[in-house]
């Protein structure tokens, strides 16, 4: 009896344990760096206080690294070996021979890229074999990063070794927070100088380099672990005299653990046996968790960057984080996204679409910012309840658009490109079918969510109406029943006709009739606007428009939110098949990417190497999938449904989902859902609309 209750009391422990797992892990993110095909420039590793990029090929080689305000410019770190006598460089070379210690691949993880290299020549001496394994690791909370490199002894001989590190320390730089927007940050500065013999600087910045364990002695089979630091400060600044690299690493492994924690608390995780699904919502979920810096000195704390892997897109920018992912950046910030929003107040939308660090605003007044910033206003309510200063914010946005002097037709003349999608041809400029058609969607949302916050009822019947007035001023003055299509108008007469995805966004905002609708659709096809990786942002057939080195806006491929919102698009207007042939199509990107990059090509799993790493609409892949396939839809009464979409593929599983405080774990195939809510059975029978809180 004693015996069993031992035993039953060892299985209670072990499924306390496994209950009490973390959603997400850092595991659940890795990626074998030899399965991606994004370019050298693209791959980074995070803190959410430092990014730094490693050499490719190399086993410890480090490039330039960012930590704002601080920007290690043509920064590059490179350790050789000497095993005895003999000097092995880690220089990535494609040569024949002894050309120094081989690549041979390696493993990245959110807080950390692990590279792995072999030399195994017989020298003079005896055989020299080595296997080095290096961490490289960003700091958290001080700018800069660590390399943990261990060697190990495979040969038969004690080897005394010794690790030769060489700093190139580029051009340093401290740029104020206001200077981090969407370039790269870029240093005038002159070259830093050797200052002792492990610090480096100009009057800007100043780099120190730290060591240990650096001379070790190898027995044979033996290992040894050795600690390259790399530390930057304002030119003026102190750095410290010692460090403990130990403490440092489980710093930075804090860290991150504490963001998986926080930050996926509401989202849930999935499985499923659909080929390439798992995948791409996992690296979707990524895509947003590695967009969030945490430092004091920001205006906000935690802040949400557009993208910054590479250093570049790192103001918080409404379109990306608003006008692709309202739901998730909701679910994944959780009330923190209530003073992202705010801020975005501060700035004054009129004047600018984005905030740098230090909350400075960035850019123009932009043509789609009223409708962004609605999208997160009413994400917000639905989560969180309405928020007054948001509501009467969009409120004062919203009208001033119907205020606009260049009206025509009751239509808004919304200016040349660089107000609109940025194309590089004439086109979609002027008055144009969206943003207009958002104005209707806008006001009506206006309506609604004003009927919670006790706005006017004749004001908001008033918002309707002008909402009616608009959407037939659209159908009336922008369709061409002979294209099929929305036409642009221009205020010299010309017109001219785009098949752009941006006409897709119509479809949600209520504009088109049964006709306009079927007649939009019929373009979703491949050698249109479908490729075997996604969708183009022009369609193949038109031939006056299209083409494929500005993939976002000009055909060749998409802005990486474009593909998973036409996605939840279509599942909003009740076409789950079509929706999931748009779906699906982006898959692979789970498998060859580690987190989602600015835009990718539609006819090849590849990547433009010269646009942003990543970027925080990357999450829209886990939207589309949360709240198009599954069909979730908060509401603003705080009630919460499901609209199921199965498929016929197979079984998607999603469990901790969090809505109000409740846990939801859902079950979804083609004949059967299941829905619990804290753990209790909901629901279990054939798929339909329910609502399940």
């Amino acid at each position: 009896m004693k015996k069993f209750t031992l035993i039953m009391a060892f299985l209670l422990f072990i499924n306390l344990k496994l209950t009490a797992r973390e959603k997400f892990m850092l595991t659940d993110f890795s990626i074998e760096l030899k399965e991606i095909t994004s370019a050298p420039q693209h791959v980074w590793v995070n803190s959410g206080y430092t990014t730094v990029n490693p050499q490719q090929n190399t086993v410890m080689s480090v490039n330039e690294f960012f930590s704002p305000p601080y920007a290690a410019k043509e920064f590059n770190l490179s350790v050789d070996l000497k095993a005895g006598s003999q000097l092995i460089k880690d220089t990535g070379s494609f040569g024949k021979g002894d050309v120094g210690l081989l690549y041979a691949g390696g493993t990245w993880f959110p807080h950390k890229i692990v590279r792995r290299g072999t030399y195994h020549h017989l020298k003079e001496e005896g055989l020299i074999s080595l296997g080095v394994t290096s961490e490289l690791i960003p700091l958290f909370g001080i700018p800069g990063f660590m390399l943990k490199i261990k060697v190990k002894n495979r040969g038969d001989q004690a080897i005394q070794l010794n690790l030769l590190p060489t700093v190139n320390p580029g051009n340093p730089v401290c740029l104020p927070l206001n200077k981090w927007a969407f370039g790269q940050p870029k240093s005038t500065k002159p070259v830093a100088e050797n200052i002792s013999a492990a610090v480096w600087g100009n009057e800007d910045g100043k780099l120190g380099l730290f060591q240990e364990n650096m001379e070790p002695e190898l027995l044979p089979g033996a290992s040894s672990i050795s600690y390259v630091v790399v530390m930057m400060t304002a030119g003026d600044g102190k750095l410290p005299e010692t460090c403990n690299p130990r403490e440092l690493e489980q710093a930075s492994i804090r860290a991150w653990e504490n963001r998986l924690a926080k930050y996926t608390r509401n989202i849930p995780t999935l499985e499923s046996d659909i080929d390439g699904l798992q995948e791409y919502y996992y690296r979707s979920v990524l895509s947003g968790l590695v967009c969030i810096w945490e430092n004091d000195a920001f205006i906000v704390n935690p802040y949400l960057a557009t993208a910054g892997m590479d250093g570049g897109g790192t103001c918080s920018y409404l379109w990306d984080i608003a006008g692709y992912v309202p739901n998730m950046v909701s679910l994944m910030m959780d009330s923190d996204i209530i003073p992202i929003a705010r801020q975005m107040v501060n700035i004054d939308l009129e004047k600018y679409y984005a905030y740098a660090f230090d909350g400075g605003g960035v850019g123009v007044r932009y043509s789609y910012s009223p409708n962004a910033f609605t999208k997160l206003v009413c994400s917000i309510a639905k989560f969180f309840g309405p928020d007054e200063l948001l509501f009467q914010s969009a409120k004062k946005l919203i009208l001033n658009d119907e205020k606009n002097t260049t009206q025509r037709d009751h239509l808004v003349d919304y200016g040349v490109q660089h107000n609109l999608l940025e194309m590089r041809s004439t086109g979609w400029e002027h008055f144009v079918a969206s943003p207009n058609a958002e104005r209707v969607w806008c006001l009506d949302q206006l309506a609604i969510l004003g009927e919670y916050v006790n706005e006017n009822p004749d004001e908001c019947a008033a918002w309707r109406d002008k909402a009616k007035v608009i959407k037939k001023a659209i159908q009336t003055e922008l369709w061409d029943d002979d294209v099929q299509w929305f036409i642009s108008k221009y205020p010299n007469g010309y017109n001219d006709c785009v098949y752009t995805v941006q006409v897709f966004d119509v479809l949600r905002t209520g504009v088109c009739n049964e006709a306009m609708t079927d007649a939009i659709l019929d373009h979703l096809r491949d050698g249109a606007f479908l490729g075997d990786c996604g969708i183009t942002s022009i369609s193949a057939e038109d031939s006056v428009h299209y083409e494929i080195l500005d993939t976002d806006w000009s055909g060749g491929g998409a802005y990486t939110g474009d593909g998973p919102q036409l996605a939840s698009t279509l599942y909003e207007i009740d076409k789950p098949d079509l929706a999931w042939d748009v779906l699906k199509r982006h898959f692979w990107m789970g498998k060859r990417l580690i987190y989602f990059p600015q835009e990718h090509y539609s006819d090849r799993p590849m990547v433009p190497a010269h646009k942003r790493a990543n970027v925080v609409s990357g999450i829209a892949g886990a939207e589309a999938t949360l709240f198009g396939l599954i069909g979730l839809q908060p509401n603003y009464d705080g009630h919460l449904w499901i609209n199921p979409h199965p498929v016929n593929e197979g079984t998607v599983k999603i469990r901790g989902f969090g809505y109000k405080g409740a846990m939801f774990d859902i079950e979804l195939t083609s004949d059967k859902l299941v829905v619990f809510r804290n753990n209790e059975l909901l629901f279990k029978e054939s798929p339909k609309r329910i609502r399940i809180m």
